[in-house]
Parts: C-alpha cells; sequence; structure tokens
C-alpha cells in the first residue's frame, strides 16, 4: 500500500509533518487521524495499514510541538489553533467525491475531535473518538494548579514534565519499550496546552448538546491517564439531547486501546461502525441526488 509524507505550513508559520496511506483499492471512506499528547502519528503505521487494507485511506499529522511538526515540544498558543490546524489540513485535502470523512482522535486527538464536532458541521460525516481528554483520570492537586495557572500568565511558553506515566498506556511491554526507545515521543508540556487542553474539555462536557456529526466513543475501564467517568458524562448529555452516540467501555484495558492485546476487537469494532456510517451517509446522498432531478 502507498504511504507518502510531506511538510504543510499552517496560517501562522508552522510546519507540520502529513502522512497518507492510500486504500488498496478505491477507498469507500476517509480517516483524518489526530494523535494523542507526547506522541506522533508514526505511532500509528501499523493501525492506518489495516484500515487501508479495509479500503479505508488514512490522512494524518504531527500536532504543532509534536513529533516531526515545528514547535515547542508541548505547546500550543491555544486549543483553537489545534482546531485551525485541522481546518486547514481538511481544506488542503479534499477527501474525492462520494468518499465520506470521519474524524478520529485518540486521547488529545479525541479532545480534538469532539470539539470539533460541536463546533463545525461541514467537511466529515462522523467521529471516533478514543480515550478522549475530556478530564484527566487524576486531575493535579490545587497547590499544582495554583502554580501553573501562575507560570500560564508569566511564562505561558514554559516546558515542564508531564510526569506522564507510560506504564499506562498498554498492558503490551512491548508497547512501552517502543515508547520509550522513540526519538520522536516526549513528556514536555506548556501551561498552554495543558489549560487548552483541560478548559476545552469542560467546554465539551457543558456543551455535549451542540455535537452535529454521529459519534463512536470508546474508552478502557482501566484508564488511569484520561477519566472515563468524564466520557460517561459527556455521551448521557450527548444521548438526553438524542444525538447519534455509540459508547463503549472496554473491561480493563488502559489508555491506547489500539495498542492493547484485545486491538483486534476494537478495530472490528471501529470498521463496523464506519462501514454503517458509510453505508448510511451514500443511501442520503442518493437520496439527495434523486431528489435534485
Amino acid at each position: 500500500m502507498k504511504q507518502r509524507h510531506y511538510f504543510m505550513e499552517t496560517t501562522d508559520g508552522i510546519r507540520l509533518f502529513v502522512r497518507k496511506w492510500d486504500a488498496v483499492n478505491r477507498a469507500d471512506a476517509r480517516i483524518i487521524l489526530i494523535h494523542g499528547f507526547s506522541e506522533h502519528s508514526g505511532r500509528y503505521k501499523p493501525w492506518a495499514e489495516r484500515f487501508a487494507a479495509e479500503n479505508i485511506s488514512v490522512l494524518t499529522v504531527d500536532l504543532r510541538g509534536h513529533g516531526q511538526s515545528q514547535g515547542i515540544r508541548g505547546h500550543t498558543p491555544g486549543f483553537k489553533r489545534l482546531l485551525l490546524d485541522l481546518d486547514q489540513l481538511m481544506e488542503e485535502h479534499p477527501a474525492p467525491a462520494n468518499t465520506p470523512t470521519f474524524i478520529y482522535g485518540q486521547s488529545l486527538g479525541g479532545g480534538i475531535v469532539i470539539n470539533y464536532g460541536l463546533t463545525r458541521r461541514d467537511g466529515y460525516e462522523g467521529i471516533i473518538a478514543t480515550s478522549p481528554w475530556l478530564r484527566l483520570s487524576t486531575e493535579p492537586k490545587a497547590f499544582a494548579l495554583l502554580l501553573s495557572r501562575g507560570l500560564k500568565i508569566i511564562a505561558p511558553r514554559a516546558v515542564r514534565n508531564s510526569k506522564l506515566n507510560i506504564n499506562y498506556l498498554s498492558h503490551d511491554p512491548e508497547v512501552i519499550k517502543r515508547y520509550e526507545h522513540d526519538p520522536l515521543t516526549h513528556r514536555q508540556i506548556t501551561p498552554h496546552l495543558f489549560f487548552g487542553a483541560r478548559k476545552a474539555g469542560l467546554y465539551a462536557l457543558h456543551n455535549a448538546h451542540k455535537l452535529n456529526k454521529p459519534l463512536l466513543l470508546m474508552h478502557g475501564t482501566g484508564d488511569k491517564i484520561t477519566s472515563l467517568k468524564a466520557s460517561e458524562q459527556f455521551v448521557q448529555k450527548a444521548q438526553k439531547h438524542h444525538k447519534d452516540v455509540r459508547f463503549i467501555r472496554w473491561p480493563e484495558l488502559y489508555h491506547e486501546l489500539h495498542q492493547e492485546k484485545q486491538k483486534d476487537r476494537v478495530f472490528q469494532t471501529i470498521l463496523q461502525w464506519l462501514k454503517e456510517k458509510t453505508k448510511n451517509s451514500q443511501t442520503h446522498e442518493h437520496l439527495q441526488n434523486t431528489r435534485s432531478h
């Protein structure tokens, strides 16, 4: 299968590293994949290849301050800037005709795509969010939060150690080992990124009723990095307003569902949901075309 990579320049002059995997045959759908905090798109190569083998093309990017993209490690000028970067990625990479696009985010990426789904209607047909950062599993103590808020005012770009415990990414020791030896991963975060993500998570929890597209949200019950309870609260509020949300709890799984030993089942769950929503999208488009004639 064909993979390409190159840089695109954002409107504020940051070069972002982009990867594309073409579907083996004509694409039935396209995924735009947004990775999590402290990692990069290259960690999703085997996952992207699985989708490509199922005739789903994948477009992904290293977030600013991550991977091979430019920017201070673990920093963004604001959470809205991450949404604007996704806007630009989609605008510069329009999907082929009759190929529905789905936005898929993990962890920080999950928070990004959910917020995208609350504030944008066009250019995509659905959302997949795994272990989204709506709240952290353990929130920082009040003193640490106060200190960080002070830093946000005094030194918003100051890099700090996030103290991310990578042992809770997956039960698979090989995943942890690869992460530790990956030169493109880091555990750095600035106050701007931390408080931007935190505020965006709270916004999502208070505005679940604004969800514009179907959502598949999945979270491991053993996740010690992002909050399962926050995902449950988001789903309950969205469903209360009759939004098309499917929620799956994965018993005992850690943070990176796609890196767990049950990843085959995780993949098949996503694939079946995509096929269902792609079929719905194509049926809707056919009806629209019939009516226009």
